[in-house]
């Protein structure tokens, strides 16, 4: 293992929670440009079609990598690098079987898909949802290439390439997407919205592209430092290695499709039944799931970023005192996690919820997207608690249990659109989610407390963090309707400038206020905030002096 020159775990795991955060914050700002350029209908086309693409991705995927780089560390322990290779080339060759076939389903069957999304669509809206549909197709031949290469780099715990990998994937797809919209849009062909949606979703395939040359030079490198070891003889049969692959991906893929099923739910259901019941014409109808796919939903994913840090970090310091039946540590590692993460998720949904307008007018230069906006202020409190609850139970070795919650929630998920879209609309669609999630998490603390064996109360835990919120969105509403008072626009065209300058002295003074509270109070400890990714330990320090008997 020396020849790999293994870089330190820690830095490792801050390199993929920075590559994380830089992910999701790129995937928010180029819905902005986006927005201006091919406009909600756009949006729903160019979500449309990701829906698919997001679906058969994952089956494609499988979760082999992760099974991948467990299987290889396991292996690496006892120094069997015949082994290893016969491993990665193995599933490499697996993955490009699964990309293939995944990429013939996607482009013959955009068709199909096209009417099944638009089921009262007229002949060229089908068109264009098929053309979006196959520009992005392509990307099926290289991301689960690309996906085991991260697996085998991880293996050896070489994070700092996986994690720049990401982050170079998502900046050359932002490029691409804007760039490749503008110039179709404004360019080569002024004002078509369904070319320009089809360059959008184009740039899954450059950005996979840019990503998989940098992990091909980063497999290089490692297998140089390996030396002539990984011409080692294999110790295992073939047959035997794909079956331990499948052992560990299994119940992975399985947690990974309820997301991506998830979404595609919301592309089938959500344009359909606003047609049908809100009598919406399908373009409209299309346009409307854009703004809450690719605006509304589309925020929520940034705090998320934080929750997967935290809940990734803490879930093997789980499984450690689980083999050793160590129920203190247990209690004391899920106690920290959950104050953790509500000091984080209530806050969120109370900018979501009060400050929907200026967000919407600050990113997007509109006002449409407000309610849905809103609306998912609750789901993002939720789904975070149902992923914080998922790192959990897999902690204690439940692997199946939250996977079997999470499609329980889709279920509910899925009856509530039938029965709130209709009157509700996107706000429906926002409710129905949050449902779901709030089912799903409940049965995941359910599962915790039967087979972690709690000790404390939950309710207790994210209490202080709730009043902190309560107390900091009443000050959220004052400062905001101060800011109505004190400055106007003078036009229509500074009212984008003006949005921002509302949500940064909002946010600065009720950030500061929620800070200081939480820690005067005790929402949230300095040994709690060390968790935190990037700002964790300055937050800390300041906990340290504002609170100085800690608990």
């Amino acid at each position: 293992m020396c020849a790999t020159h293994k870089p330190s775990l820690t830095r490792g795991a801050t390199a993929m929670v920075a590559s994380m955060f830089i992910t999701k914050v790129l995937g928010l700002v180029y819905v902005i440009p986006l927005t201006y350029l091919i406009h909600k209908d756009g949006l729903g086309l160019y979500s449309s079609a990701y829906a698919l693409y997001s679906l058969l991705l994952t089956v494609s995927i499988a979760g082999f990598p992760t099974a991948m780089a467990r299987t290889i560390s396991e292996r690496l322990a006892l120094n069997r690098y015949g082994d290893v290779e016969q491993l990665f080339r193995l599933t490499s060759r697996l993955m490009i079987g699964l990309g293939a076939v995944s990429f013939l389903l996607m482009w013959f069957g955009a068709p199909l898909y096209s009417r099944l999304i638009g089921l009262k669509a007229s002949g060229a809206s089908l068109q264009s949802v098929t053309l979006s549909v196959r520009a992005v197709a392509p990307s099926l031949l290289i991301i689960p290439v690309m996906s085991s290469l991260r697996g085998y780099l991880q293996g050896f715990q070489r994070m700092e390439p996986s994690g720049l990998s990401q982050a170079v994937e998502q900046l050359f797809r932002v490029v691409a997407i804007v760039l490749g919209a503008y110039l179709v849009v404004k360019v080569f062909a002024p004002g078509n919205i369904a070319v320009g949606a089809a360059a959008a979703t184009f740039g899954s395939f450059v950005g996979g592209a840019a990503a998989l040359w940098l992990l091909i030079l980063a497999v290089q490198k490692l297998k140089k430092d390996l030396g002539n070891r990984r011409f080692a003889t294999p110790t295992e049969s073939s047959s035997k290695a794909i079956k331990t692959l499948w052992k560990y991906a299994v119940p992975v893929s399985m947690g990974a499709l309820v997301l991506p099923v998830s979404i595609q739910v919301d592309a089938l259901t959500i344009p359909n039944l606003l047609s049908v019941l809100k009598h919406l014409s399908w373009s409209n109808a299309l346009g409307q799931y854009g703004i809450y796919s690719r605006q509304a939903v589309q925020l929520v994913s940034i705090p998320m970023a934080f929750v997967v840090a935290i809940g990734s970090s803490i879930m093997p310091a789980i499984a450690h005192a689980q083999t050793r039946r160590d129920l203190k540590t247990i209690n004391h590692q899920m106690r920290r996690t959950l104050r953790t993460a509500f000091f984080l998720l209530f806050p969120i949904a109370a900018v979501l919820l009060l400050l929907a307008k200026p967000i919407d007018m600050a990113l997007f230069d509109q006002q449409s997207g407000v309610n849905a906006i809103a609306s998912v202020s609750v789901m993002s409190i939720f789904s975070g608690f149902e992923m914080i609850t998922t790192y959990m139970l897999q902690g204690v070795g439940k692997m199946y249990r939250p996977v079997r919650n999470m499609f329980i929630g889709l279920a509910v998920k899925l009856v509530f659109n039938f029965i709130l879209i209709g009157p509700l609309g996107i706000v429906g669609a926002a409710m129905a989610s949050t449902l779901g999630y709030l089912v799903s998490s409940t049965l995941n603390i359910m599962a915790v407390k039967k087979y972690a064996e709690l000790q404390f109360s939950v309710w207790n835990q994210v209490l202080p963090s709730l009043v902190a919120t309560v107390l900091t969105g009443i000050l959220t509403e004052v400062l905001y309707a101060f800011s109505l008072v004190l400055w106007h626009p003078v036009t229509n065209a500074h009212a984008m400038i003006w949005a921002w300058i509302q949500l940064l002295f909002i946010l600065f003074l009720s950030g500061l206020f929620y800070l200081f509270i939480s820690m005067r109070s005790h929402a949230v400890t300095a040994a709690e905030l060390k968790s935190l990714p990037g700002v964790g330990t300055r937050l800390a320090r300041l906990a340290e002096r504002i609170q100085p008997h800690q608990f």
